[in-house]
């Protein structure tokens, strides 16, 4: 009787180290969001520079139309957009790291805005 249940204890321990060591990890809620914006570039440059805010894992949607052909170049995220005039141009990356990042046509340097990425 003795050796039962020393085996049931010992195989409960057991079977309970097991349950600890492999049960399944919590689900983790996708807080990301999508945010969209929207520019007009009128002479290669907007009325007034746009701040984006994002929280790290977001994904920006951006769209831009311009009356010339420009290049964006949006610094961080080192991506380089080539806008056809009358064409709209929609891209969209994901924020993978914090801090804060120019966004200005190339060669002009004007200013478009700043991205702003902030911890989840």
């Amino acid at each position: 009787m003795r050796q039962k249940l020393l085996f049931l204890i010992c195989a409960t321990a057991v079977l309970a180290s097991l349950w600890l060591v492999m049960k399944p990890a919590p689900a983790v809620h996708d807080t990301s969001e999508t945010q969209a914006f929207y520019f007009a570039l009128l002479d290669g440059s907007i009325p007034e520079p746009m701040v984006i805010q994002l929280k790290l894992g977001d994904t920006a949607k951006l769209s831009f139309v311009s009356d010339k052909d420009a290049a964006v170049h949006i610094h961080g995220v080192e991506m380089h957009i080539v806008i056809e005039a009358g064409i709209k141009k929609d891209v969209e990356f994901v924020a993978t790291q914090t801090g804060r990042f120019a966004m200005e046509v190339h060669v002009s340097e004007i200013q478009l805005g700043t991205i702003e990425v902030y911890p989840r």
